[in-house]
Protein backbone atom coordinates (compact mmCIF):
# COMPACT_ATOMS: atom_id res chain seq x y z
CA UNK A 1 0.00 0.00 0.00
CA UNK A 2 1.52 3.73 -0.84
CA UNK A 3 2.28 6.10 1.43
CA UNK A 4 -0.51 8.01 0.16
CA UNK A 5 -3.23 5.43 0.13
CA UNK A 6 -2.44 4.72 3.94
CA UNK A 7 -3.16 8.24 4.64
CA UNK A 8 -6.74 8.05 2.72
CA UNK A 9 -7.23 5.31 4.60
CA UNK A 10 -6.48 6.69 8.13
CA UNK A 11 -8.23 9.55 7.18
CA UNK A 12 -10.81 7.18 6.89
CA UNK A 13 -10.74 5.72 10.06
CA UNK A 14 -10.66 8.52 11.89
CA UNK A 15 -14.16 10.12 10.10
CA UNK A 16 -15.48 6.51 11.92
CA UNK A 17 -13.72 6.92 14.93
CA UNK A 18 -16.50 9.51 15.76
CA UNK A 19 -19.86 6.80 15.00
CA UNK A 20 -22.45 6.74 17.29
CA UNK A 21 -21.59 3.22 16.93
CA UNK A 22 -19.51 2.95 19.95
CA UNK A 23 -17.67 -0.59 19.06
CA UNK A 24 -17.27 0.72 15.23
CA UNK A 25 -15.86 3.66 16.69
CA UNK A 26 -13.15 1.91 18.71
CA UNK A 27 -12.18 -0.21 15.70
CA UNK A 28 -11.83 2.17 13.53
CA UNK A 29 -9.68 4.35 15.62
CA UNK A 30 -6.98 1.44 16.15
CA UNK A 31 -6.97 0.04 12.90
CA UNK A 32 -5.95 4.26 12.27
CA UNK A 33 -3.07 3.63 15.12
CA UNK A 34 -1.47 0.62 13.37
CA UNK A 35 -1.76 2.50 10.03
CA UNK A 36 0.11 4.93 11.42
CA UNK A 37 2.94 2.99 13.22
CA UNK A 38 3.25 0.88 9.84
CA UNK A 39 3.66 3.87 7.57
CA UNK A 40 6.62 5.78 9.59
CA UNK A 41 4.55 8.74 10.98
CA UNK A 42 6.48 10.51 13.77
CA UNK A 43 5.57 9.29 17.48
CA UNK A 44 4.31 13.14 18.49
CA UNK A 45 2.09 13.30 14.76
CA UNK A 46 0.46 9.97 16.03
CA UNK A 47 -0.17 11.28 19.49
CA UNK A 48 -1.79 14.25 18.24
CA UNK A 49 -3.76 12.63 15.10
CA UNK A 50 -4.87 10.47 18.06
CA UNK A 51 -6.44 13.15 19.41
CA UNK A 52 -10.29 13.54 19.13
CA UNK A 53 -13.27 15.26 20.75
CA UNK A 54 -17.16 13.24 21.15
CA UNK A 55 -20.33 14.40 22.07
CA UNK A 56 -22.54 13.09 24.64
CA UNK A 57 -26.07 13.02 23.24
CA UNK A 58 -27.37 13.98 26.17
CA UNK A 59 -28.79 17.61 26.23
CA UNK A 60 -28.55 19.67 29.63
CA UNK A 61 -30.00 22.07 31.28
CA UNK A 62 -28.49 25.83 30.65
CA UNK A 63 -27.80 26.33 34.25
CA UNK A 64 -25.47 23.35 34.73
CA UNK A 65 -26.13 22.20 38.37
CA UNK A 66 -23.28 20.23 40.54
CA UNK A 67 -24.30 16.43 40.06
CA UNK A 68 -23.47 16.98 36.43
CA UNK A 69 -20.18 18.63 37.43
CA UNK A 70 -19.52 15.48 39.54
CA UNK A 71 -20.67 13.24 36.58
CA UNK A 72 -17.62 15.09 34.58
CA UNK A 73 -15.16 15.25 36.81
CA UNK A 74 -15.48 11.63 37.71
CA UNK A 75 -15.05 10.33 34.53
CA UNK A 76 -12.27 13.06 33.31
CA UNK A 77 -10.57 11.62 36.36
CA UNK A 78 -11.05 7.90 35.51
CA UNK A 79 -10.48 7.87 31.79
CA UNK A 80 -7.94 10.67 31.47
CA UNK A 81 -9.69 13.20 29.35
CA UNK A 82 -11.25 17.02 29.62
CA UNK A 83 -14.71 17.87 29.14
CA UNK A 84 -15.83 21.27 27.64
CA UNK A 85 -19.70 22.18 27.77
CA UNK A 86 -20.90 24.01 24.57
CA UNK A 87 -24.05 25.21 23.59
CA UNK A 88 -26.55 23.85 22.05
CA UNK A 89 -29.81 25.56 21.22
CA UNK A 90 -30.04 27.56 24.42
CA UNK A 91 -29.07 24.49 26.38
CA UNK A 92 -25.86 22.61 27.06
CA UNK A 93 -24.15 19.21 25.47
CA UNK A 94 -20.83 17.90 26.79
CA UNK A 95 -17.69 17.12 25.14
CA UNK A 96 -14.90 15.16 26.47
CA UNK A 97 -11.40 15.81 24.72
CA UNK A 98 -8.75 13.09 25.22
CA UNK A 99 -7.40 10.40 22.86
CA UNK A 100 -10.45 9.36 20.72
CA UNK A 101 -11.19 6.17 21.95
CA UNK A 102 -11.18 7.10 25.57
CA UNK A 103 -13.61 10.06 24.49
CA UNK A 104 -15.89 7.78 22.66
CA UNK A 105 -16.26 5.95 25.85
CA UNK A 106 -16.33 8.81 27.99
CA UNK A 107 -19.62 10.37 26.55
CA UNK A 108 -21.15 6.51 26.29
CA UNK A 109 -20.43 6.93 30.07
CA UNK A 110 -21.90 9.71 30.68
CA UNK A 111 -25.01 9.40 28.91
CA UNK A 112 -25.58 6.48 30.91
CA UNK A 113 -25.13 7.79 34.74
CA UNK A 114 -26.66 10.59 34.19
CA UNK A 115 -29.73 9.19 33.08
CA UNK A 116 -29.28 6.14 35.80
CA UNK A 117 -28.55 8.66 38.21
CA UNK A 118 -32.14 10.40 37.57
CA UNK A 119 -33.76 7.18 37.66
CA UNK A 120 -32.47 6.27 40.96
CA UNK A 121 -32.86 10.11 42.67
CA UNK A 122 -36.10 9.92 41.69
CA UNK A 123 -37.25 6.50 43.09
CA UNK A 124 -35.60 7.82 46.41
CA UNK A 125 -37.75 11.09 46.30
CA UNK A 126 -40.47 9.16 45.62
CA UNK A 127 -40.18 7.28 48.78
CA UNK A 128 -40.80 10.34 50.94
CA UNK A 129 -44.39 11.10 48.88
CA UNK A 130 -47.05 10.54 52.16
CA UNK A 131 -44.46 10.69 55.03
CA UNK A 132 -44.95 14.30 56.20
CA UNK A 133 -41.41 15.11 55.79
CA UNK A 134 -41.01 18.15 55.34
CA UNK A 135 -39.59 19.70 52.20
CA UNK A 136 -36.12 20.97 53.21
CA UNK A 137 -35.11 17.73 54.73
CA UNK A 138 -36.17 15.97 51.95
CA UNK A 139 -34.29 17.92 49.74
CA UNK A 140 -31.02 17.83 51.90
CA UNK A 141 -31.50 13.80 52.31
CA UNK A 142 -31.73 13.48 48.08
CA UNK A 143 -28.81 15.74 47.52
CA UNK A 144 -27.09 13.21 50.04
CA UNK A 145 -28.61 10.43 48.54
CA UNK A 146 -27.47 11.76 45.25
CA UNK A 147 -23.93 12.38 45.95
CA UNK A 148 -23.54 8.87 47.41
CA UNK A 149 -24.94 7.33 44.22
CA UNK A 150 -22.54 9.32 42.12
CA UNK A 151 -19.65 8.43 44.23
CA UNK A 152 -20.45 4.56 44.13
CA UNK A 153 -20.85 4.43 40.35
CA UNK A 154 -18.16 6.01 39.51
CA UNK A 155 -15.77 4.07 41.90
CA UNK A 156 -17.15 1.73 39.34
CA UNK A 157 -15.89 2.72 36.00
CA UNK A 158 -12.43 1.35 34.80
CA UNK A 159 -9.37 3.12 35.57
CA UNK A 160 -7.94 4.31 31.63
CA UNK A 161 -5.57 6.88 33.05
CA UNK A 162 -2.20 4.39 33.33
CA UNK A 163 -0.51 6.09 30.48
CA UNK A 164 -0.91 9.28 31.83
CA UNK A 165 -2.08 12.66 30.46
CA UNK A 166 -1.62 13.18 27.00
CA UNK A 167 0.68 15.90 26.62
CA UNK A 168 -0.74 17.21 23.53
CA UNK A 169 -4.15 17.67 25.08
CA UNK A 170 -3.83 21.22 25.68
CA UNK A 171 -2.40 22.04 22.42
CA UNK A 172 -5.35 20.25 21.03
CA UNK A 173 -7.84 21.75 23.08
CA UNK A 174 -6.74 25.35 22.41
CA UNK A 175 -7.10 25.26 18.55
CA UNK A 176 -10.79 23.61 19.09
CA UNK A 177 -12.00 25.68 21.82
CA UNK A 178 -10.36 29.01 21.40
CA UNK A 179 -12.63 30.32 24.47
CA UNK A 180 -12.36 27.67 26.86
CA UNK A 181 -11.43 28.86 30.52
CA UNK A 182 -10.21 25.23 32.36
CA UNK A 183 -9.47 27.24 35.29
CA UNK A 184 -13.11 28.85 35.94
CA UNK A 185 -14.77 25.23 35.64
CA UNK A 186 -12.33 23.23 37.56
CA UNK A 187 -13.18 25.78 40.29
CA UNK A 188 -16.50 25.29 39.93
CA UNK A 189 -16.04 21.75 40.29
CA UNK A 190 -14.45 21.77 43.47
CA UNK A 191 -17.03 24.34 44.56
CA UNK A 192 -19.62 21.96 44.06
CA UNK A 193 -19.55 19.46 47.29
CA UNK A 194 -22.25 20.49 50.16
CA UNK A 195 -23.05 18.79 53.42
CA UNK A 196 -24.33 15.34 54.06
CA UNK A 197 -26.42 12.96 55.69
CA UNK A 198 -26.39 9.17 56.33
CA UNK A 199 -28.40 8.91 53.40
CA UNK A 200 -25.08 9.42 51.18
CA UNK A 201 -23.64 5.75 52.38
CA UNK A 202 -27.47 4.68 51.03
CA UNK A 203 -26.75 6.18 48.04
CA UNK A 204 -23.53 4.70 47.37
CA UNK A 205 -23.91 1.22 48.21
CA UNK A 206 -26.69 1.22 45.32
CA UNK A 207 -23.97 3.17 42.85
CA UNK A 208 -21.73 0.65 43.42
CA UNK A 209 -23.89 -1.86 41.85
CA UNK A 210 -23.61 -0.49 38.20
CA UNK A 211 -20.98 -2.17 36.19
CA UNK A 212 -19.73 -1.05 32.45
CA UNK A 213 -18.75 -3.10 29.63
CA UNK A 214 -15.80 -1.43 27.58
CA UNK A 215 -14.54 -2.53 23.55
CA UNK A 216 -11.69 -4.29 23.92
CA UNK A 217 -9.49 -5.49 20.94
CA UNK A 218 -12.58 -5.11 18.95
CA UNK A 219 -14.56 -7.99 21.45
CA UNK A 220 -17.78 -6.42 22.22
CA UNK A 221 -19.30 -2.93 22.60
CA UNK A 222 -20.79 -1.37 25.43
CA UNK A 223 -23.95 -2.80 27.23
CA UNK A 224 -25.71 -0.33 29.21
CA UNK A 225 -24.34 0.36 32.99
CA UNK A 226 -26.66 -1.84 35.22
Amino acid sequence: MSRQRALEKIAKCLELGNSSNVHEAAQAIRMAHRLMLKHGLEQADIELIQMGKTSSQTLLPANVNENILRIIRGINGRFGVEAVLVNHKGLKRVEFVGLAERAVFAAFAFDIIYREMNQQVGSFRNSFAGSGTDNVTVARRVSSFTAGWLEGALEKLPDLTSSGRNEHMDDYLDEMFEKLDRETFKAKIKASMGQLTPDFQTGMKKGRKLSVNRPVEGARAPHLLR
